[in-house]
């Protein structure tokens, strides 16, 4: 039932006229980021005195506020413009030696490959891990690391099919070998429980602009205070340092925690966006979103199996996720129909990708189902 989950969507008045299946993709911002931003700008507008330091106070609130999503503590947060970012931050901040070799995944989304792919020039390989039925897991991990292996890459959630990795495995078997786990979370947060202490994870990077419900250009970096160290700033700016506000003499001391990575002034706009998304995702609740997200796909995968659709996603209860991949006939025109009924999507696998949020509801479910009808019986 959608009782007690209707007061969320007055958060999304596109909702009203458009279905959106696409927060695997870019999402729809919520109202309240919306008013955040606007607040925003009639304070610059009229730039008062104390203003900046009120910014710089939000900063610290939102990076709270992120660190308390994914059980972290603040001081191991680092704002980023996208997940690229925070992912290339890692692997050009590491000290590689000549023959170390970096295992990412096949078929992975480009943003969680090529950072690695570019460490070739200081002699490290790239590893792509295998999958199996679009599935990877420890048992695969084993047949491809070695004793050069300095570091694990791969996204919680695969997006294509929506594949849920098990982190908590994967980070122990990192931890066992002293192996950097690092992690793609950009499909997941928002969406799904994250916790980088239960899962071991090192390094987790995520834009803010799919499942969190942020506008494009600001996200956040997790580094462990674990590994906080091996991770040396390539961007260096007056905020990389201890007593940042003292410009002279000069004093390279860098900062003891994630916010070393951040060179220079910050990014406020994108920051107040970014938290008042945060905000509400903690209003609600991630163990509550979680719950949703999946039921919703449930009902969907449920309509499209009566329906004679193949689901491409993997299904077991621990690796379903936000994402649901069907096959059913054309994909490019089952997606053109989609579109002209106003139901935003993508074509993956040559299928349909369904990535709904815990504020859709049944009546969104059924429209999507009658279009399936429509396509089936025009065909």
């Amino acid at each position: 039932m959608d009782t007690g989950w209707e007061r969320w969507r007055t958060e999304f008045p596109s909702s009203i006229r458009v279905v959106h299946m696409n927060h695997a993709g870019i999402a729809p911002i919520p109202v309240r980021v919306a008013r955040a931003v606007e607040r925003f700008a009639g304070d610059a507008l009229h730039l008062t005195a104390g203003l900046p330091e009120q910014w710089a106070e939000r900063a610290e609130e939102v990076r709270t506020a992120f660190a308390r999503l994914v059980n972290a503590n603040a001081d191991e947060i680092a704002f980023i413009q996208n997940t690229s970012a925070g992912l290339s931050l890692v692997a050009a901040g590491l000290d590689w030696q000549r023959g170390d070799n970096v295992v990412a995944v096949a078929e992975e989304y480009p943003s969680n490959v090529y950072p690695w792919f570019g460490l070739q020039r200081w002699g490290v390989q790239t590893r792509l891990l295998p999958r199996q039925d679009s599935r990877f897991g420890v048992d695969d991990l084993r047949a491809i690391v070695d004793g050069q292996t300095r570091l694990v890459s791969v996204s919680a959630v695969d997006w294509q099919t929506g594949f849920r990795a098990d982190l908590a495995a994967i980070g122990e078997f990192c931890r066992r070998r002293d192996i950097l786990f690092c992690v793609d979370a950009v499909q997941a947060v928002g969406a799904l429980r994250v916790d980088v202490v239960a899962t071991g994870v090192d390094c987790l990077a995520t834009g803010g602009h799919k499942w969190l419900l942020a506008p494009e250009g600001c996200g956040a970096l997790f580094v462990s205070r674990r590994v906080l160290d091996r991770i040396h700033p390539v961007l260096l700016g007056w905020k990389s340092v201890e007593h940042a506000e003292q410009y002279l003499p000069y004093h390279f001391e860098l900062r003891r925690d994630a916010a070393r990575l951040e060179p220079g002034s910050p990014p406020h706009l994108g920051i107040h966006a970014f938290g008042a998304a945060v905000d509400l995702l903690l209003e609600v609740g991630p163990d509550a979103i979680e719950r949703r997200v999946l039921e919703l796909t449930s009902r969907l995968a449920e309509g499209l199996r009566a329906r004679g659709a193949i689901i491409l996603s993997p299904w077991a209860e621990h690796e379903r996720s936000g994402i649901l991949t069907f096959r059913l006939g054309d994909a490019r025109e089952l997606q053109s129909a989609m579109t002209r009924a106003g139901i935003v999507t993508r074509r993956r696998l040559e299928g349909i990708r369904l990535a709904p949020h815990f504020y859709n509801n049944n009546s969104d479910i059924a429209r999507v189902l009658e279009v399936v009808d429509e396509y089936r019986h025009a065909g």
